[in-house]
């Protein structure tokens, strides 16, 4: 029994080790996979960034696990097996999925990006909230046309629709300003973003 324990012991700390190295391998091919994909054409035809980026997230994640299922049979000497090379793929899939809103989707829309960028590009200069406010409706609604981009997108999503010469909300648009309201109360976040209320719509003054 005492001898047993050391070998026991070992045997643990290799496991352990393989585990490491085979989530730490997943998660190294996982996001390399997904980088590489993005510099490529793959599927360049799909515009919105976002699905695009779901695409590219789905075939990263396959490609992750033939190569991490070939690890883990070599690892089988180290007490591994393929039922762990899909653990790692998910928490590599996991991981990629949170970069991916955090940083490309937020530096590609983020109207806090956009701003910071004209401050940036002007290191020298005091802008005020007004100056903010014109650059912002000149370039950001005016040269780069993101009112325009949106109401594509969210056509091509089938949250709204073409009618007459403006758009229409859908019911699939309702369900998920009705699913972003739940999400709003969850997370205590600004409900003016989905209530859509103009000025005229303002509680009377006193």
């Amino acid at each position: 029994m005492t001898e047993a324990t050391p070998s026991r012991t070992r045997q643990a700390l290799r496991w352990l080790a393989a585990q490491g190295a085979l989530h730490g391998g997943a998660l190294l091919i996982g996001f390399a996979c997904f980088v590489l994909l993005f510099r490529t054409d793959l599927w360049s035809d799909v515009t919105i960034l976002f699905y695009r980026g779901l695409i590219l997230l789905v075939v990263a994640f396959l490609m992750t696990v033939v190569t991490t299922a070939a690890l883990a049979g070599l690892g089988r000497a180290w007490g591994l097996r393929r039922r762990d090379a899909l653990g790692a793929c998910v928490l590599s899939l996991a991981l990629n999925l949170s970069v991916f809103v955090i940083f490309p989707v937020t530096v590609d829309r983020s109207i806090s990006v956009f701003l910071l960028g004209q401050l940036a590009a002007h290191p020298e200069e005091r802008f005020s909230a007004e100056r903010a406010r014109a650059l912002f409706e000149s370039v950001y609604l005016g040269e780069f046309h993101q009112i325009e981009r949106r109401l594509s997108e969210q056509t091509a999503s089938g949250n709204i629709v073409p009618d007459g010469d403006g758009y229409v909300i859908t019911p699939q648009g309702r369900a998920f300003i009705r699913l972003s309201g739940l999400v709003a109360e969850v997370f205590r976040t600004d409900p003016r973003m989905i209530e859509g209320r103009s000025p005229s719509r303002s509680s009377p003054t006193h």
